[in-house]
């Protein structure tokens, strides 16, 4: 990412939960109050354009826009029914990993006995910290963790924030590790296995390779952010593997569309994105 200016891709996926939330998804359960609070300017212009296209949209159309935009809230759907389910098994410490413009602190009231940690680049970072100081999280205690995953040490980091690897935590790596080179990947996972208690557990969204679209692909590199992590399952597997985190289940789009009880997905993004859940072994 440009090392000057928040992540666009995070405020993309901003942008899209607070479409979400307006009722722009036919995934059943979504909301997210705060995510149009996390908008800048030009953000917001966006999000009106695309809302006023929206509504004024024929029927056909608006269910042909939804098609493509659903995949994200579905997503967040998917990770936070694994977080939930991770803290009611004992996940006490919450890492968000790469947070962006994450909400789950100030939505998830299961949160209320964990202590989360954000780690992310500080160019992002500043400003969601300026944006969202107004706001009462619903975790135990909210740290913030300054972190390039290129050059930074992410487990001493951590320890000087206050997370322990004593108590298992649950990890959620959402829209970061296909903008990762393998080193980093590595790098970090090792981490996150050495700050680790038995029980720990770790969400992670990845990319296959192949079917990107060639207008998204130049888009993201005039934003410095390319995707340059494309991983098959067996690769993400096997990366996970390495590290001692046992692969429990690895889904699709497809299945979250049944278990949310939304619409049928259609466009390459819903084809390519995956999300593993690995538990730390005893």
């Amino acid at each position: 990412m440009h090392a000057e200016r928040p992540s666009q891709t995070a405020s993309l996926v901003a942008m899209a939960r607070a479409l979400a939330h307006d009722g722009f998804t036919t995934a059943q359960g979504f909301s997210d109050p705060v995510a149009r609070s996390l908008l800048s300017r030009g953000w917001t212009i966006a999000y009106r354009m695309i809302a006023r296209g929206l509504r004024r949209a024929k029927p056909e159309g608006r269910a042909k826009a939804l098609a493509q935009l659903d995949v994200l809230p579905l997503r967040v759907l998917a990770i936070d029914a694994e977080l939930t389910e991770a803290v009611a098994a004992g996940c006490r410490q919450l890492v968000v990993l790469g947070a962006g413009f994450d909400t789950r602190v100030y939505r998830i009231a299961a949160l209320a006995d964990v202590d989360a940690f954000e780690v992310d680049h500080p160019a992002t970072q500043q400003p969601k910290r300026r944006l969202t100081a107004a706001l009462k999280p619903l975790a135990r205690s909210l740290t913030y963790v300054t972190v390039d995953f290129e050059r930074d040490d992410l487990a001493e980091r951590l320890r000087e924030a206050g997370h322990t690897a004593d108590r298992p935590t649950v990890w959620i790596w959402e829209g970061v590790v296909m903008y990762l080179t393998d080193a980093a990947l590595r790098s970090s996972l090792a981490a996150v296995a050495a700050a680790s208690a038995p029980g720990s557990v770790l969400v992670v969204h990845y990319h296959l390779p192949g079917g990107e679209k060639r207008k998204m692909i130049w888009l993201l590199r005039f934003w410095s952010e390319p995707q340059i992590g494309l991983r098959s399952r067996e690769a993400m597997h096997e990366e996970l593997r390495r590290v001692e985190f046992e692969v429990v289940r690895d889904s699709a789009p497809d299945e979250w569309v049944a278990r949310f009880h939304a619409s049928p997905l259609a466009g390459e993004v819903a084809r390519i994105t995956r999300l593993a859940v690995a538990r730390k072994s005893e």
